[in-house]
């Protein structure tokens, strides 16, 4: 071992090495730790391999010690994702800011960031500020269980939003630590709060109200108006502005389609464009969406739900209801992010008796750590298929997540368990992953004062 008061850690870049892969090399009779990355990027997730050596290591810092140790490492899949919903409940910049070194520290590179919502609409767009004014505001908020009934409204005003600054400052943030940000605009549905603001984006045009409740809303954006299309299309160009990364996600998903069915505008752009059924207008809408940010050179992500109707060969399926949509995405030659609810999705409790173990409300129960990592996101498919998984995603929806300590409880420990299956293409037993949890991640928790 080696005392790292004396020692020198010795930073390169190797372009032999892949881009987001490092050797961390501490074996040299010199004074010195070695680390070597592909990239700035495997520079960066190699300080994290040695951060968690040091924590791991003592205590006490006048005494740190770390063994000698060669470790060569490099990642399963270029997306490694962690999603945050802050159109439920608000959360500020600096507790975002302190999500992003979270899910640094499990060698995440992606930030999927959720911004609009039924709830509440979270980004300032210039052009549309009551968007902001009245969208982003709600009157109160449900609170307890909506499924079981069990809940009442707590009466408590509850709003916020990001101006374009504090997105820029988070943005240059994730940056520096080597995440990218992939914001989510929902459309068609999950739309109320921007109806609210805005009420001749709706089929009916009138009566909306930013929703005090969860679960799935029946008004979403008139597909059959061009004004529609004006206002998603201005929106996009401010969120491209403020997001330099690839990808923009357009939601897609849980859009009941009721109002398609009676709204003259929507029947007639049916009629016009030949559609059989609400599901290809939908289609529509996407493949309208994706041209305009591909030739602003973006690309689109969408919940499984724009695989209904067709969807276009260049769009990103990220698959929520089960790993079902990531496989038939990929066998028709879509590249898909696998994000099934059954093992993915950490606003599910982390055990199945939350009163025993005192768990705070959660919109299920049971996915423990040992059912996180037992997902196989190549599971059904073949070889030439698997090339089309290009990652794996942990979210985290807030509908019962009020405050930012209970964001941490429900993110940590399984953020290690998901940062596992997205980086290492050898999976231990379930009991090598929790003594590496308590040696390496459980004392750098402690040091950074996480829950």
């Amino acid at each position: 071992a080696k005392s790292l008061r004396k020692a020198t850690v010795k930073l390169s870049i190797d372009p032999a090495l892949a881009e987001e892969g490092y050797t961390l090399d501490s074996t040299s009779d010199k004074e010195e730790i070695l680390l070597a990355g592909g990239s700035v990027k495997g520079v960066w997730w190699g300080l994290q391999t040695l951060e968690q050596l040091l924590v791991a290591a003592t205590e006490n810092p006048a005494q740190m010690r770390i063994p000698a140790l060669r470790i060569e490492d490099a990642p399963r899949f270029a997306y490694r994702g962690a999603h945050l919903d802050c159109g439920r409940h608000f959360f500020t910049t600096d507790e975002v800011k302190t999500y992003i070194d979270i899910i640094s520290a499990h060698k995440i590179n992606t930030f999927h960031w959720h911004l609009t919502e039924d709830q509440g609409w979270r980004i300032e767009i210039k052009k549309y500020p009551e968007l902001t004014r009245i969208g982003s505001q709600r009157p109160e908020t449900y609170v307890g269980h909506l499924y079981a009934h069990t809940g009442k409204y707590d009466g408590t005003p509850h709003g916020g939003y990001y101006t374009q600054d504090e997105i820029r400052d988070i943005v240059a943030y994730a940056a520096e630590r080597q995440i990218t940000i992939i914001p989510e605009i929902e459309m068609p549905g999950h739309a109320v709060a921007a109806l609210a603001s805005y009420p001749w984006l709706g089929c009916r045009g009138e009566g909306y109200e930013v929703w005090t409740s969860w679960g799935v809303n029946k008004d979403i954006f008139c597909v059959g108006k061009e004004t529609t299309f004006e206002f998603l299309q201005n929106v996009l160009d401010e969120v491209c502005d403020l997001f330099p990364g690839e990808y923009i996600h357009i939601g897609g998903d849980e859009a009941p389609r009721d109002s398609w069915k009676t709204c003259p505008h929507c029947q007639k752009r049916m009629k016009e464009l030949g559609l059989e059924k609400e599901a290809q207008l939908q289609s529509y809408l996407v493949a309208r969406i994706e041209k305009y940010l591909n030739a602003k050179g973006r690309k689109i992500i969408g919940w499984d739900e724009i695989l209904e109707g067709g969807v276009t060969p260049t769009a990103t399926v990220m698959s929520w209801r089960g790993a079902e949509g990531g496989i038939a995405a990929a066998k028709q030659g879509n590249d898909a992010i696998m994000v099934p609810y059954q093992y993915l999705y950490l606003d599910y409790s982390q055990t199945r008796d939350q009163a025993v173990y005192g768990e705070p409300l959660a919109i299920d129960s049971g996915l423990t750590l040992e059912k996180c990592y037992s997902f196989d996101p190549f599971a059904g498919l073949n070889e030439e298929e698997r090339a089309h998984i290009k990652g794996v995603q942990a979210n985290l929806w807030t509908e019962y997540i009020a405050d930012f300590g209970h964001v941490q409880h429900m993110l940590l420990p399984r953020l290690s368990a998901a940062a596992e299956i997205a980086w290492s293409s050898e999976k231990t037993d379930i009991d090598t992953l929790r003594r590496r949890i308590r040696d390496f991640m459980l004392p750098l928790y402690k040091a950074r004062g996480y829950r």
